[in-house]
């Protein structure tokens, strides 16, 4: 046989060449086997290798205390605003709270007395002139008149062509007053042309005074007319009433040519024809001019009885009360 290697001749029972040295063995005969994939090796995962050398620091930065981001300026003004309104909203509270608590002077005035608490009278029981205004006072320049006249539009009007003046110089001029006051010359009217004036203690003509009508320029007629009544005071006229309220029955219409002082005299007439004592001074002094007014000592608001009233006085009173109830006089 020959080496399957190097081609030399071997003898049949050698095993290995001569020559080269390789086996001489023939395989055996076997029959082919299908091709088998190799086995392989598990894969394992790369192993971390550090790099040669020394290793490397990371760079640190040396760093300070740890700090907040800095935060935005409207939030802090939004803080600050918000706490004094808190602040003042306590002290506002806090103030309030004492003035709960605290009683005040003006509670100590206002607390009831004894006295107050008591069953008081009817309205009507007793003059209420403590919370009237008295009439005008002699020093007082203003007529009480109900009809306070203008004396440049009296004197520049007309009526029934004539001025002022020339009503007077042709004679007719109450009827020319009576008609520019009253819008009449039939004399129903309750405004009258002679008016003596308790506050200003003189005569008037329709509400104006001698004063008054000189320094308009008409003194001379003022004086003509009124003349003979100066010295005519009703003040010392026996029954001069403001109004009959002891004989007659009185209603609203009677009170209307009256101010609100008048009316509220004439419902304290009704007091003093018996004799009653004011708390007023102004009031008592109107009163103690006229000569049929005659007080009595002790007679007062705590002792006066309105039991000695006639029909006639009850029943004005209460007109009287109603009338001042209705222009708001009283409450």
């Amino acid at each position: 046989m020959f080496c399957k290697y190097c081609g030399a001749e071997l003898a049949d029972t050698a095993a290995f060449c001569n020559k080269c040295g390789k086996p001489t063995t023939k395989p055996e005969n076997r029959p082919p086997q299908p091709a088998q994939p190799a086995p392989q090796a598990p894969v394992e995962p790369p192993r971390y290798e550090p790099p040669k050398g020394p290793p490397r620091q990371p760079s640190v930065e040396m760093a300070g205390p740890e700090q907040e981001p800095p935060r935005r300026k409207g939030g802090y003004i939004a803080l600050a605003v918000i706490l004094c309104v808190l602040v003042i909203g306590a002290i506002v509270v806090l103030v309030m709270a004492m003035g709960i608590l605290k009683p005040t002077s003006s509670d100590a005035e206002v607390s009831p007395s004894p006295s107050d608490v008591m069953e008081t009278q009817p309205i009507e029981s007793e003059p209420p002139e403590e919370d009237d205004k008295p009439t005008q006072t002699p020093d007082q320049e203003q007529s009480s008149y109900p009809i306070q006249l203008d004396m440049d539009e009296l004197l520049s009007a007309r009526i029934n062509g004539a001025t002022f003046r020339e009503a007077w110089d042709q004679g007719w001029l109450d009827e020319w007053m009576n008609l520019y006051v009253n819008g009449s010359s039939d004399g129903s009217s309750p405004y009258e042309a002679y008016w003596y004036d308790d506050g200003l203690r003189e005569w008037t003509y329709y509400g104006i005074t001698y004063s008054q009508a000189a320094s308009a320029g008409w003194g001379d007629i003022w004086l003509e007319l009124l003349g003979s009544r100066d010295d005519d005071d009703p003040d010392t006229m026996d029954g001069d009433y403001l109004l009959p309220t002891d004989s007659q029955y009185i209603d609203k219409s009677d009170l209307a040519p009256f101010t609100k002082e008048e009316v509220s005299l004439i419902r304290n007439e009704i007091y003093a024809r018996y004799g009653y004592q004011f708390s007023s001074q102004e009031i008592q002094d109107y009163f103690d001019r006229q000569n049929w007014y005659t007080p009595v000592e002790g007679l007062n608001a705590s002792t006066f009885d309105t039991s000695v009233f006639n029909a006639y006085e009850q029943a004005n009173l209460e007109t009287i009360l109603a009338y001042e109830r209705e222009m708001g006089w009283r409450q």
